[in-house]
């Protein structure tokens, strides 16, 4: 797979961002944990198909330091977008990516195809008593997680959460996304948060999103994951939802054929 490559100037610094394939455009948002790295699976599936573009966030990968200058997520990705010269684009986003794709497409519907969501797990509204209850359980399932950062244990903070969110993943995949974690731990530790926070977040305005969603969730996702894609799916005027068999909060690692089959099926872009 060839592809080019390129550092993206944005207030404060750059994003590193990359592009390959031919054809409409795919945009692959990381999970908060994650830098670009975690498509490296699905790369040439994709690719085989679109012109596929990800870039690394501010907090992880090889990214320059936010320095203080004013910025958004929604931003970072109109600079990516008008980097590579897409006017429209297929946004995936994976986990918090997914809240950030929700987020542009409020914003920026001009620039969005569609939507899909992977593992989008997010701060829900007004929850009722189950998401609330959902939400609890999660929050205490990641209290070792939280104990390990406190006490300055990278490792075993990974260890942590990927006991919570991973747990289809083989031995090597788990590895391999532990090693990916263990590059970037702003998230685990704490990010910065934007400074500049959206004026209407997508989880709050889902009637306004013009674009289709999909809305994709692993079986052995968290309880509050789940209620997450059910918020979206039911407030989003054209959207679906799909339960992933066998697959947990990182479906593109854990059931990566059916991850492309249902993407490029929702493109348009299968092969027959």
């Amino acid at each position: 797979m060839v592809g080019t490559t390129g550092d993206i100037q944005v207030p404060g610094g750059h994003l590193h961002s990359e592009c390959a394939g031919e054809g409409t455009a795919l945009v692959l948002l990381n999970a908060g944990s994650a830098d670009l790295r975690m498509w490296e699976s699905n790369m040439a599936a994709l690719t085989a198909r679109h012109r596929v573009i990800r870039y690394d966030d501010r907090n992880v990968g090889r990214h320059s330091s936010p320095a203080g200058a004013p910025w958004s997520y929604s931003a970072d990705l109109l600079a990516v977008l008008d980097h590579w010269g897409v006017e429209r684009a297929t946004l995936v986003g994976a986990s918090d990516g997914g809240r950030k794709a929700l987020d542009f497409a409020v914003e920026h519907p001009e620039r969005v195809e569609r939507l899909v969501l992977t593992g989008c797990a997010l701060a829900l509204p007004h929850p009722d008593h189950a998401e609330q209850a959902a939400l609890e359980a999660l929050l205490t399932a990641l209290v070792p997680r939280s104990e390990a950062v406190e006490r300055g244990d990278l490792p075993a903070a990974v260890a942590a959460d990927l006991a919570v969110w991973a747990p289809c993943l083989t031995p090597p995949q788990r590895a391999r996304l532990a090693e990916i974690y263990a590059d970037s731990p702003a998230f685990l530790q704490g990010s910065p948060v934007e400074p500049i926070e959206p004026n209407r977040p997508g989880i709050a305005h889902l009637a306004e999103i013009k674009a289709p969603v999909l809305v994709l969730v692993g079986s052995h996702d968290t309880p509050y994951t789940h209620h997450c894609a059910e918020r979206i799916a039911s407030g989003a005027p054209d959207a679906d939802l799909i339960v992933v068999p066998a697959a947990d909060h990182f479906i593109n690692v854990s059931r990566p054929e059916d991850f492309h089959r249902l993407v490029l099926t929702a493109t348009g872009a299968t092969t027959g």
